[in-house]
């Protein structure tokens, strides 16, 4: 029964979009797609490098604060890609986690390489975290009444877990005064899993430089990111929509797209952008070309992480760059 309810959590998203085009205009919808200006959406795709880049930079400092040397940025880059590729490929973008498995191919233990991907989300969230309270100004008149307490309640919730979580993992005394009080509570296999969590999260201190770097490398992703989407707006002339609206249903996407509900944001991307562009006198098809347009941005990470991954096979040895053998020599 788990399986299937599973299945049936992912085929939420999948439903949505299916009822949305079946209430849409079809030849309205096509008309829009083929007036795309060209120029933005072209521009969006090519900035893939820059945002790729910035992510393989945050995840090389999380590494390093764990206490392993890290790959070269440019071994990180390339495996970032793949994450891209297999999480654009699964429901919650679970299948990002295959990078521990090439960390540890280059020296990073199971443990933490896992751990280092979790932290790299959570920093992420952060961002997200506080566009989600923004959406609540953009947002909370599309709920109906009786439900907008509970959708502020768990907005909140979910940006202060978020906001408390990120740097208390990071700082060993709030971490080690939580772990404290949590370990004498348990017992057996949930004892000896969150001891074994312990062991991998001791090297981590907040130390303020790192932590300076991680947060401009976070905000450099989000800004990033937030180009790239800006750019589709463009490319449908969209450009009477608030910038905060935007940065609100963006944040809002984000975090639906990494709940088991759906494959690569399909259906749940398409909600929020019709109930935001109807706001503004906008059609149910301009919103589902501007999805269509997003689907365009993971469809090209699912392409290139795919290609990148036939050059980095898991479970080859890794080829070893000019940096990597000087930095090798030089520990």
């Amino acid at each position: 029964m788990k399986p299937l309810l599973r299945w049936l959590l992912r085929l939420i998203g999948p439903a949505l979009l299916l009822f949305f085009l079946w209430r849409s205009d079809l030849n309205a919808l096509g008309a829009a797609l083929v007036g795309v200006d060209l120029a933005p959406a072209l521009l969006s795709l090519a900035l893939m490098p820059v945002f790729v880049w910035v992510k393989a930079w945050r995840w090389r400092i999380i590494v390093r604060e764990q206490g392993y040397t890290p790959p070269s940025l440019h071994d990180l880059a390339a495996l970032y890609a793949i994450g891209l590729y297999a999480g654009g490929i699964t429901p919650g973008q679970s299948g990002d986690f295959i990078k521990a498995w090439y960390l540890r191919e280059r020296g990073v233990p199971l443990g933490p390489g896992l751990l280092s991907i979790l932290l790299d989300r959570l920093f992420d969230f952060v961002i997200w975290a506080v566009m989600a309270v923004l959406s609540l100004a953009a947002f909370i008149d599309v709920f109906p009444a009786e439900t907008r307490g509970i959708v502020q309640l768990a907005t909140i919730g979910f940006a202060a877990a978020v906001l408390i979580a990120t740097p208390g993992l990071m700082a060993r005394a709030p971490r080690e005064w939580a772990l404290g009080l949590a370990l004498p509570l348990l017992r057996g296999r949930l004892r000896a899993a969150l001891e074994r969590l312990r062991d991998q999260f001791a090297p981590l201190s907040l130390r303020f430089t790192p932590l300076l770097l991680l947060l401009l490398s976070t905000i450099g992703s989000a800004t990033s990111t937030f180009v790239r989407i800006y750019l589709m707006y463009l490319a449908l002339r969209l450009g009477d929509i608030p910038v905060l609206e935007i940065l609100a249903a963006t944040g809002l996407i984000a975090i639906l797209q990494a709940l088991p509900i759906s494959f690569a944001g399909v259906g749940v991307r398409d909600a929020v952008l019709i109930a935001m562009l109807q706001r503004h006198g906008h059609p149910a098809e301009i919103a589902l070309s501007l999805s269509a347009l997003f689907l365009l941005i993971n469809i090209q990470h699912i392409l290139i992480g795919f290609l990148v991954s036939l050059r980095y096979p898991p479970g080859e040895t890794p080829p070893t760059t000019m940096a990597e053998m000087q930095q090798r020599t030089e520990n």
